[in-house]
């Protein structure tokens, strides 16, 4: 037979609700005291014994005034008084300045309600020592003040947007870019002020960096100012995620124009002076005059045909002006001996890629550079000179100006052998294709010859142009 728990005797019973609150009131850690209509503290709890100072026997009887700041005594006397006359409802919250015992003052939140007893208004008070939420507070307004100036007297032109209200904030700095105010900027849609070219291309770009899950991104547009003006800008987007959700981004955008234009320059300028020294080299040899000038032509047309990024591109072209800079440490002599050279004068032309090496390798520029002086004439299957390396060390680039040093060398005229006809050209590419020659490079090639269109480049555009054509995109 189950047992049962017999049922609570009468002493077992749970303590009455007020010595519940008793009991509550007296152990709390928070200050608790009782006020009567005069203001005279009539309770005192061991939590206020803790944050005031005061004991028990001592403060009670004492006006509750004592325990409050000068600066503050008169007016928080007035609202209790009101408060315990019941003009003020039955609740009431003051923040202030309290006094302990030894006279430090401390910031302190007094939360009042009042209660009958025996006939008569009885006040009692919570307070919480807030010492620690105010200097955290404090704290947050001088980051936050810290945080508005640098934001104000940034020379950056720094904003925040929050998508889902469509809001937005920015510095003067922003005005300025766009000459427009801030008024105008929050109420215009962001592609109020890109380029068409522009539109579509900072949507990819958003879409892939937010696929990315990356935390800054730089973007580089073009935008109108008001005035009708187009400025190339550099944009830093930092995205801002809730519970997985895009709400919003910060960033800072430049003028980036003037710099750009100086790098146009500058790029021009190195341009013209590669095609000088790439003259100063055929100067030598008569014979191949205008050589690497066409190998640079052809290798840009093959690398834009293959749908190489635009800065590769150009770096072809300086690939072709300066391949064969190696060929100064050859006599004179050699390079326009007419007939058959001896192998020891093959020996001493070889050695061309090894000298271009030693004169490009130091001298700051693109990295490959050098490495295709050195390379352009190996071969996938590692029957190439002068090291006889095969394709996995070789780069992409060495493989287009492989193939497109054969094509020209083949084309045209030499003091040891006349040049050879296109049918030859393409029996060489089409024989050594994926054994000698890069498969896709060839594949690319085979056409550009087919066509004639690989002769009318060697005749058709300035050598400027794809470094205009780079930094102008």
């Amino acid at each position: 037979m189950e047992e049962t728990e017999p049922p609570y005797k009468e002493s077992e019973a749970l303590p009455k609700s007020r010595e519940i609150h008793r009991a509550l009131m007296a152990y709390s850690r928070d200050a608790i005291l009782g006020v009567n209509h005069k203001g005279t503290i009539v309770f005192w709890n061991k939590g206020a014994e803790q944050i005031f100072g005061y004991s028990s026997p001592e403060i009670l009887g004492q006006p509750v005034t004592q325990l409050i700041s000068e600066k503050n005594r008169e007016g928080h006397a007035l609202a209790l008084s009101a408060f315990l006359t019941g003009d003020c409802g039955e609740t009431a919250l003051i923040e202030g300045e309290a006094l302990r015992k030894d006279g430090s003052a401390f910031p302190i939140e007094l939360s009042f309600s009042i209660e009958q007893q025996n006939g008569k208004l009885l006040g009692l008070a919570v307070g919480r020592n807030i010492t620690e939420r105010k200097n955290t507070e404090q704290a947050l307004r001088e980051s936050a003040e810290r945080y508005c100036n640098l934001f104000a007297t940034c020379l950056e032109a720094v904003f925040s947007a929050d998508v889902p209200d469509n809001t937005g904030v920015g510095d003067k700095a922003l005005e300025k870019l766009g000459d427009y105010c801030l008024e105008e900027l929050t109420e215009m849609k962001p592609t109020d002020i890109l380029t068409s070219e522009s539109r579509e291309y900072l949507s990819r770009q958003i879409d892939k960096i937010l696929s990315a899950g990356e935390s800054v991104s730089s973007i580089v547009r073009e935008i109108f100012r008001k005035n009708g003006k187009r400025i190339l800008i550099e944009q830093y987007l930092s995205f801002i995620n809730r519970k997985g959700k895009f709400v919003g981004f910060d960033g800072s955008r430049s003028d980036i124009t003037e710099d750009k234009v100086r790098e146009r320059e500058l790029k021009d300028r190195f341009l013209n002076l590669a095609n000088i020294v790439c003259r100063v080299i055929e100067s030598c040899d008569p014979y191949t005059a205008g050589h690497q000038q066409r190998v640079a032509k052809l290798a840009r047309l093959v690398g834009e045909n293959m749908g190489l990024a635009a800065d590769i591109v150009e770096r072809l072209y300086l690939d072709g002006l300066l391949h064969d800079i190696g060929k100064v440490s050859i006599p004179r002599s050699i390079l326009t001996k007419p007939g058959q050279l001896a192998e020891e004068e093959w020996a001493l032309i070889r050695a061309h890629t090894k000298q271009g090496y030693g004169i490009l390798k130091d001298a700051n520029l693109p990295c490959p550079i050098a490495d295709v002086a050195l390379q352009h004439h190996e071969r996938l299957d590692g029957s190439g000179y002068p090291y006889g390396i095969t394709e996995e060390k070789l780069g992409p680039e060495v493989s287009i100006l492989a193939v497109c040093d054969v094509v020209e060398a083949m084309s045209s005229h030499r003091p040891y052998r006349p040049a050879r006809t296109t049918t030859d050209v393409l029996k060489e590419l089409k024989d050594g294709r994926g054994t000698k020659y890069n498969a896709s490079v060839v594949d690319v090639m085979l056409p550009l010859i087919e066509s004639g269109e690989f002769r009318r480049a060697w005749n058709g555009r300035d050598p400027k142009s794809a470094a205009t054509e780079v930094l102008g995109a």
